[in-house]
């Protein structure tokens, strides 16, 4: 009998999904490859650049792990964890700017099956990349990205963060993984943490998502922060804590990162990346930290050209204060519909998509397609230039395209570090176990979820 049939026809796909999932997952522990029963989550793609990648990955039981990686003209390198732990960050080095490599991880006697990668380039060559962001709560919805996102050409990918529903909840986070593991196998991916990440007072989800998806400094050691900056090709990407209160560090760290990057040699755009960004037409609107302290001019005053954001899961595209933004919020969360246009909404739809980005020299080219794989709108802008958009597939109506379903959870939110939110907190996601229902949480997170 399928699970279909004994849990009843009212059982959702999101729900079969996770169900699927967590099958697959016990099947893996039980097979007899050491392979599979050694390997929870990954190995994946961290902090990759021109000279080196981090492999991470989490195992069963705490076990020594190796990394092999072979390459062009008989490279081969071998890197070995420390000592007998569960979860492993390698960095290997020694490595060639744009070029090709396979690795493949060693636990005991078993191998994994080897993923190539390609690292970063020490010149201003053309390059692409995937932005998506929203990825919680419904398990069917994101794979289906996943799957469009697998196809799309990139040399790395963009996450807007909301991964997961509850950054406490080891059982979402292993659903996380075993959706994208093919995906962040081969493509590091580097990214803005969401409020769903944070689970102020409680630390732990903090901890996880650093231990996961670390900013890193220039040479590959992780930041003890939840923002950073990368650079690659002629791009520097500032990834940013859209949480924060703004009144301390990271404001002042982004003041001395931004002035530094005017004087970068080569460097010819700026884009900021943050969940909760300072424009959006949906439930959440814009972010009114980063305009009381004076956030979105010090973008534009130092040469940032486009935010990317989520928060709001849908797509929308604007320009507001001199900014070009991009609203990523849809990969997998429950769709949010438009609840006002302001004067810098340029087109929203609500839908499930993701971004194919190509930075060729000055010229900015994005893509935004749908999780079926058709074509929302091609834009594109050179510098401090307007958008230029056309619309060969877009739907009649999209600015206002109510969503195939609403939100189905919510969270209270306040600034970090606060015991309540807007109307003191609601219950969180009832995550699903053996069957049964285990009880609901109360957490609490920044920035108004609804």
């Amino acid at each position: 009998m399928s699970a279909r049939s004994m849990l009843g026809s009212v059982v959702p796909p999101s729900f079969l999904i996770r169900f699927a999932l967590a099958i697959a997952a016990s099947s893996l522990v039980i097979a007899g490859s050491a392979e599979a029963a050694s390997i929870r989550k990954g190995p994946y793609l961290q902090a990759l650049g021109q000279t080196a990648v981090t492999i991470k990955l989490e195992i069963a039981t705490p076990e020594p792990a190796t990394v092999l990686v072979t390459g062009p003209s008989g490279f081969q390198a071998s890197k070995a964890s420390e000592t007998q732990k569960r979860f492993h960050a390698i960095r290997v080095e020694g490595l060639a700017p744009a070029t090709t490599y396979a690795y493949r991880v060693k636990i005991g006697d078993a191998e994994s099956k080897p993923v190539e990668f390609t690292t970063a380039p020490a010149d201003n060559r053309p390059f692409k990349f995937v932005v998506y962001g929203d990825s919680r709560s419904d398990a069917a919805s994101h794979a289906a990205v996943i799957r469009a996102i697998e196809r799309a050409p990139a040399d790395f990918l963009v996450h807007t963060g909301d991964m997961v529903q509850d950054g406490d909840n080891e059982a979402q986070w292993q659903e996380f993984f075993q959706i994208e593991g093919d995906l962040l196998a081969s493509r590091s991916v580097f990214v803005a943490v969401g409020n769903h990440e944070l689970t102020a007072p409680d630390p732990t989800g903090q901890v996880n998502f650093l231990r996961y998806f670390a900013p890193t400094e220039a040479d590959g050691r992780e930041r003890p922060h939840l923002y950073g900056s990368f650079r690659w090709s002629n791009t520097r990407f500032f990834l940013l804590n859209a949480m924060d209160t703004w009144t301390g560090d990271e404001k002042e760290w982004l003041r001395a990162e931004l002035a530094s990057a005017l004087d970068e040699p080569g460097l010819e755009h700026r884009i900021a990346v943050l969940h909760h960004g300072p424009f959006s037409s949906g439930p959440h609107g814009g972010n009114t930290r980063l305009a009381s302290q004076g956030i979105v001019p010090m973008l534009r005053d130092n040469k940032v050209e486009l935010v990317v954001s989520g928060h709001d899961h849908a797509y929308e595209r604007g320009e507001g204060q001199g900014l070009k933004y991009v609203v990523s919020g849809g990969a997998g969360a429950p769709l949010y519909q438009q609840k006002r246009r302001g004067p810098e909404t340029q087109l929203f739809e609500s839908v499930h998509h993701f971004l194919e980005v190509a930075i060729d020299g000055p010229e900015v080219k994005i893509l935004a397609r749908r999780a079926s794989g058709t074509v929302i709108e091609p834009c594109s802008y050179r510098g401090a230039e307007r958008w230029s958009c056309t619309s060969a597939d877009k739907k009649p109506g999209a600015t206002a395209t109510p969503p195939p379903q609403q939100a189905s959870t919510t969270c209270a939110c306040a600034a970090p570090g606060s015991s309540a939110g807007d109307g003191g907190g609601v219950a969180a996601l009832v995550a699903l176990a053996a069957l049964g229902a285990l009880g609901a949480r109360r957490r609490v997170s920044s920035a108004g979820d609804t």
